[in-house]
């Protein structure tokens, strides 16, 4: 009986060890997915594309949109807006994908875009960790939902 005792709290303590790695490892993911796109609203601010497309996978697709055209909505943005704020407000975290809820805030002297991500579009909103780095992945759908 005491074999069974002892061997029931080793399973319990290494049960509760296994699921604080899994929470630390996703507080981890969660912070390196806000870091990209923290460096993705600097990136817009300062006008520099190429800082954003650092941050996409080499598969990009979001609604049959690829890293080209990825590229061009983001120079058109920058070309319409001159600020943008991102707000996140969580991240679900599914193994080596993601998705971050965000609202994105498009400002310019004569308008205010708020997209609420990624509902109204999502283009910055699924991630894929591939060797250990998180990049934005896309939906990797080639058509819109209806």
């Amino acid at each position: 009986m005491r074999k069974y005792l002892v061997l029931i709290i080793a399973l319990f303590i290494l049960l509760v060890l296994t699921s604080c790695r899994e929470d630390e490892g996703d507080k981890i993911a969660q912070r390196e997915i806000r870091d990209i796109l923290y460096d993705v609203s600097v990136n817009f601010n300062l006008k520099n594309v190429y800082g954003i497309m650092e941050h996409l996978h080499t598969d990009y697709l979001h609604k049959g949109n690829i890293a080209h055209h990825f590229n061009t909505l983001w120079l058109n943005r920058m070309q319409q807006f001159s600020l943008l704020e991102i707000e996140v407000l969580y991240i679900e975290i599914d193994g080596n994908k993601a998705v971050a809820h965000t609202r994105n805030k498009f400002i310019s002297a004569f308008e205010t875009n708020t997209l609420n991500e990624p509902a109204d579009n999502g283009d910055i909103s699924y991630f894929y960790r591939d060797n250990g780095n998180w990049y934005i992945y896309g939906n990797q759908q080639w058509f819109k939902k209806r």
